[in-house]
């Protein structure tokens, strides 16, 4: 793939980096500082297929500074949504706004040649 190509492979493949990132982050809670060894190595192998499919993506030549902005937005974003939600985490509406501002910071970022 070069530089201009987007296909729906590649589009399948950073779904699931972002689906097994933010399934990533959710299952640290489990794990009990991995003392709890069936969430440590479902963690892990989450990690696995994560890592994997980030690998696969640069390969076919996506560039890294286009993907990792990406994931480093949402997954933050998609965590306090699922703290709040499955662990009763509280949030703030500040918290929000400041990740939010992170995140269109980001992007800017990495829009700047």
């Amino acid at each position: 793939m070069n530089g201009s190509t987007f296909s729906l492979a590649n589009a399948s493949m950073v779904a699931v980096l972002l689906v097994t990132q933010i399934l990533a982050v959710s299952l640290v809670p489990r794990t009990a500082g991995f003392t709890n060894l069936p969430w440590t190595l479902a963690l892990l192998a989450v990690y696995t297929v994560s890592m994997w499919s980030l690998a696969s993506i640069v390969h076919s030549g996506m560039p890294l500074g286009l993907i990792m902005p990406v994931i480093a937005a949402l997954v933050p974003l998609a965590s306090i949504g699922i703290g709040v939600i499955f662990y009763k985490e509280a949030v703030s509406m500040l918290k929000i706004v400041l990740l939010c501002s992170a995140c269109g910071l980001i992007g800017l970022a990495s829009a700047v040649k």
